[in-house]
């Protein structure tokens, strides 16, 4: 007996292990061989082979039985590391930790269910411990959680693999982690990261959200959101800083010339091209911010200029276009009432150059009483010679007809920015706006998004101010021309 013993020391000193070992099992009361068998994953005749000279009906209460284990052939110690189950360690965990199979770490070490008690000595298959270290030595860099999160939300918003970032943070799996959490992400995703948040930096002038911002500067508002989360669906105040990707700035206006329309129903830029009829890959060269997107009613959309439009809008007027510009921007200033000596004079001597038929000539126009749509939807009050609209800020300013901008500016202070259309028989004029949207020269058709409603001189109101005039620049009463002013 002593020799056995001597001889099964040595043999695993040596690292081999015999072709037979067994592990005791005490039968209990009403136990039979197939169910003892079935227990431990082993055949019944391999329990009879293992155990001569047993019956397999008459099994005794208390006897001893011999539960052949699997035959490991030459393993060596060094093919498994032993590792101490600490608090808190479950077998998941632990093959995780690792990198191995859940079930192959249990069947390494014969364990009948996935429960693990703390100080338990596990043995870890050489691959696991492998793989470990190659994972260690992997180059990674780091990302701190700027908001409570999970690793899941942390790999979709850095773009890298869910997988990735459990494996290199297996601590952190499943886990809320809170702001100032560091994370180990791989190094090329870390670099990528950096090149793409490349930003300067825009000072807001007037207040507004993230969306006016993208608008104004031409900038997709996801790239907005993404750059500033924590200004997100908030109003900014006027000198509120907002981070602009760098590659923006560096973008120039298209050098095709392009007039806007403005989307009358739900639809894609492949939709309106047809019903304009131009060409798909032009409209989303000078819209690609707008490039297989749902387009919603209201988007304004720029569209080239055909030929045709280009040589119309070149052609000689009656007069210099910049003498028309000054004569309508004069024709809306304040002048001082005359004296009521002056005021007859001047009348009288009208009446004696001008036949009396003649002036009602001048002034009529040939536009249809009631027939032209609101600029934009709000409460309308008489002002002046025009009428103003209360309504909201940034509210979409539309153009009453077809015509061409004849001024786009903000040189008179009284009036803010201000938009002048020429009608051909009439004239049309938006003030206190909080942006213009076309510039001088553009053709304009009927409904287009021309402005943003603005504050009048920078006050507490929001709303537009607007007229008509005869083509003479006699003033026209909108009320009278414009539906459901009332």
């Amino acid at each position: 007996m002593k020799k056995k013993a001597f001889i099964l020391s040595i043999s695993l000193l040596l690292g081999i292990a015999f072709s037979q070992e067994c592990k005791y099992h005490k039968v209990k009361s009403g136990e039979s061989l197939e169910k003892i068998a079935k227990n431990y994953g082993v055949s019944v005749q391999e329990l009879l082979k293992a155990n001569k000279g047993i019956k397999a009906n008459k099994l005794k209460v208390g006897e001893s039985l011999c539960i052949p284990q699997r035959k490991l052939a030459k393993t060596k110690t060094q093919d498994y590391a032993i590792y101490k189950v600490k608090k808190g360690d479950t077998l998941q965990s632990i093959a995780e930790k690792f990198g191995i199979d859940v079930q192959e770490l249990k069947s390494f070490n014969n364990l009948k269910s996935e429960k693990v008690k703390e100080g338990q000595e596990l043995k870890i298959p050489a691959k696991g411990t492998a793989k470990k270290q190659k994972k260690e030595t992997q180059e990674y860099g780091t990302y701190v959680v700027q908001k409570g999160a999970k690793l899941e939300h942390i790999a979709k918003k850095l773009g890298v693999s869910q997988r990735e970032l459990e494996e290199l943070n297996p601590e952190l799996k499943g886990k809320w982690l809170k702001k100032g959490t560091v994370v180990k992400v791989p190094k090329q995703e870390q670099k990528k990261e950096k090149r793409e948040e490349s930003y300067t930096v825009y000072k807001i002038k007037k207040g507004g959200r993230l969306e006016h911002v993208a608008k104004s500067l031409g900038v997709s508002k996801k790239e907005l959101e993404r750059l500033n989360p924590e200004l997100k669906g908030k109003w900014l105040s006027a000198g509120t800083e907002v981070k602009v990707p760098i590659k923006v700035k560096k973008e120039e206006e298209p050098k095709v010339s392009y007039k806007t329309y403005v989307v009358q129903k739900s639809a894609k830029l492949e939709h309106v091209a047809k019903k304009l009829g131009v060409s798909q890959k032009e409209l989303e060269e000078l819209n690609p911010e707008l490039k297989g997107k749902w387009l919603k009613k209201g988007t304004v959309v720029k569209v080239p200029v055909k030929v045709e439009e280009k040589k119309q809008a070149v052609r000689p007027a009656e007069k210099p276009l910049e003498e028309r510009v000054e004569e309508r921007r004069h024709a809306i200033r304040p002048v001082e009432k005359p004296s009521e000596e002056k005021k007859q004079e001047s009348t009288s001597k009208a009446e004696a150059e001008m036949p009396q038929e003649k002036k009602r000539e001048d002034a009529e126009v040939k536009i249809s009483k009631n027939s032209l749509p609101m600029p934009v939807d709000g409460k309308v009050s008489k002002n002046g010679r025009g009428i103003t609209i209360a309504t909201d800020c940034g509210k979409p300013v539309k153009v009453v007809d077809n015509g061409r901008v004849i001024y786009s500016g903000g040189d008179l202070k009284a009036y803010g920015n201000m938009v002048i259309v020429d009608h051909g028989d009439f004239i049309s004029i938006y003030a206190y706006n909080e942006k213009n949207l076309v510039k001088r020269g553009d053709s304009v058709s009927r409904g287009q998004q021309i402005a943003l409603v603005g504050r009048k001189n920078e006050g507490e109101e929001c709303m537009l101010y607007f007229e008509l005039r005869s083509k003479e620049g006699v003033p026209l009463d909108p009320t009278e021309y414009i539906r459901n002013t009332q």
